[in-house]
């Protein structure tokens, strides 16, 4: 009878290495599901998940957020990234980008929001001469902070200082229009759309720089 009870007890704790021998052996296994990326309006989902290492999807249990945010770092259209695992087989990448300002005509290169230069051509606005070194870092940080959709808009930029303004600048419209702002109203451009519905299709220039007026040249 003690020898039965003995048996039995052997074949659960058998039974039970073998559960859980093929638990970690699926685990070991595992691979990555689902990889989510948002914050990207430049980089492509494929080409930000090429830059964490993750286009094979590899091991869930071997891929850690640390090692993915290092990877997608090192690509220098990133600022920064935030990443998350969720359910082991889940990624979630969160990225701000070092997008892409404006190609510089004098320069002959794409200058990104922290100054950097590169070959890379993308759709972007041509900066026709130069700005001033004294005002260039506040240029791209200020150019980085239009609305999107109107900066989508802008065709060419222009640095037009005068003896009374060394901060202004001349925005050509790929509509036709022209936007004429000091550097410190540079977010008052954000409102383009809202403000050209007022032009009754005519084309002009916009004044910014000197409060909001629109001077007609199209008669």
């Amino acid at each position: 009878m003690i020898r039965k009870i003995r048996y039995k007890r052997l074949l659960i704790f058998i039974f039970i290495i073998i559960i859980i021998l093929v638990f970690l052996l699926k685990l070991f296994f595992l691979r990555i599901t689902n990889i989510y990326v948002s914050g990207n309006s430049y980089l492509s989902d494929q080409s930000i998940i090429e830059s964490a290492k993750l286009s094979n999807y590899p091991s869930a249990i071997f891929t850690f957020p640390n090692s993915i945010k290092s990877n997608v770092k090192k690509n220098k259209y990133i600022s920064s990234v935030n990443v998350k695992k969720k359910g082991l087989t889940k990624v979630y990448i969160s990225v701000v980008e070092n997008r892409p300002l404006f190609f510089d005509d004098i320069l002959k290169k794409t200058v990104l929001m922290d100054g950097s230069r590169t070959d890379d051509l993308f759709n972007v606005p041509i900066l026709v001469n130069s700005v001033s070194d004294e005002i260039y870092s506040d240029f791209l940080h200020e150019l980085s902070l239009i609305d999107i959709d109107v900066f989508n808009a802008v065709s060419e930029i222009e640095y037009t200082p005068n003896s009374v303004d060394n901060k202004l600048f001349l925005f050509t419209m790929n509509d036709g229009n022209y936007i004429s702002v000091n550097l410190n109203r540079f977010s008052s451009i954000s409102k383009y759309f809202d403000m050209v519905v007022n032009f009754n299709d005519h084309k002009g220039i916009l004044y910014l720089d000197s409060g909001e007026y629109f001077k007609i040249l199209d008669n």
